[in-house]
């Protein structure tokens, strides 16, 4: 039968149908463009919050040439580097060469603490630091900080920009994690805080960024956090806050690394402590009134993953208020994680489990942080 033999209600029923399809095509085109836009912003963001790290000690490394690329294009913009990652001199100078990026000015982040817990050595020309609780017991104020001012010197001639120290915590020597290393200044909270804040004024000096760890305390544990879930709702006692609060006030306190702790009289949930929104926002933000940066301890560590993988780490690690989202990536690496995060993060927000806004206000905070680095 012909067109035009059709009755008119058939006629005005295609002619409906086509343009309901050219609509319905025009819609999804549109939001489409919408949706890449979105996800370009979320990328933007997530690009400020995202500190990986890699597997290998030289620029062969598959994951760190992949890590540079991700930096060089600006997917990510904060490194991380863990004892693994140290080689020679020359293999570590040719790595961070490689991650260096003028138009973004990446954290690059090491555990430069003292004692147990320094990567680099007198072979990279640093100078050997005692453990925290020595420099304590031995040294003034004034001495200390002279002391840290040197390492930080020698740490950013490598061109490291972040310190993941000072320990805040409270020393205790059955303590499997901080006080058998002698990683604490001391038991006594306001020691901690003079000599903390000696380590961050030295540090200063030489424009390298430090982070306060382990919030809200991991000093009074009983186990050890890379192993599982520490709980310390029998030992915590809000004394381990002091150091905080004091830093926090005097403006020395300008990023905050949480660890992965079970604190059941602050967050009834069975989660880590940094991915409690009752911990970070509530205690952290609102009670002791931090304003800096909240950054996580690495994601992949033994702790989060008793709880979920790593997509829900990451989701949960946001909307806990964490700034910045440390992902050691080097086990069972995701050679594209910046972009699968984008994929996780765009699909919470679709879910009503993440705010675009929030995303906007950590990136900025750390974009305001890096804005007061030396030229």
């Amino acid at each position: 039968m012909r067109a035009k033999h059709l009755p008119t209600e058939s006629r005005f029923t295609r002619r409906s149908f086509n343009a309901a399809a050219l609509a319905t095509f025009s819609a999804l085109r549109t939001r489409s463009a919408a949706a890449q836009t979105r996800e370009a912003r979320v990328a933007e963001h997530l690009a400020e919050m995202l500190m990986l790290g890699f597997s290998g000690w030289t620029t062969w490394s598959r994951t760190a040439a992949i890590l540079a690329d991700h930096i060089d294009t600006g997917r990510v913009r904060g490194i991380v580097f863990v004892k693994e990652n140290v080689g020679t001199e020359g293999e570590l100078s040719a790595l961070i060469q490689s991650f260096k990026n003028a138009r973004s000015r990446p954290f690059i982040a090491i555990d430069h603490e003292g004692g147990a817990v320094q990567r680099l050595t007198d072979r990279h020309h640093c100078t050997l630091l005692p453990p925290a609780r020595i420099v304590a017991e031995t040294l003034t104020p004034p001495q200390a900080q002279a002391l840290y001012a040197k390492a930080a010197t020698e740490i950013a001639a490598l061109g490291f920009n972040l310190n993941l120290g000072p320990v805040v915590d409270l020393h205790d020597a059955a303590n499997p994690a901080i006080g058998r290393y002698k990683r604490a200044f001391d038991a006594d909270p306001a020691k901690v805080s003079v000599y903390a804040q000696a380590f961050i004024d030295g540090c200063a000096q030489a424009h390298v960024h430090c982070a306060l760890k382990h919030f809200p305390g991991h000093g009074r544990s009983r186990e050890d956090s890379h192993g599982g879930l520490p709980d310390i709702t029998s030992t915590w006692s809000e004394t381990e806050l002091e150091p905080y609060a004091s830093l926090i006030a005097s403006g020395r306190a300008r990023i905050v690394m949480g660890g992965h702790l079970r604190l059941a009289t602050i967050e009834k949930e069975a989660v880590p402590t940094t991915l409690s929104p009752a911990v970070n926002i509530g205690l952290l933000r609102n009670k002791l009134g931090f304003q800096g940066i909240i950054l996580t301890d690495d994601l992949d560590m033994a702790a989060v993953r008793s709880v979920g993988d790593r997509r829900v780490a990451v989701i949960k690690a946001i909307a806990a208020g964490n700034d910045i989202l440390m992902v050691r990536n080097a086990f069972f690496p995701d050679f594209d994680l910046p972009n699968t995060v984008v994929r996780w993060v765009c699909d919470a927000i679709d879910r009503g489990l993440l705010r675009e806004d929030t995303l906007a206000e950590s990136a900025e905070r750390v974009r305001n942080l890096k804005r007061t680095f030396a030229s």
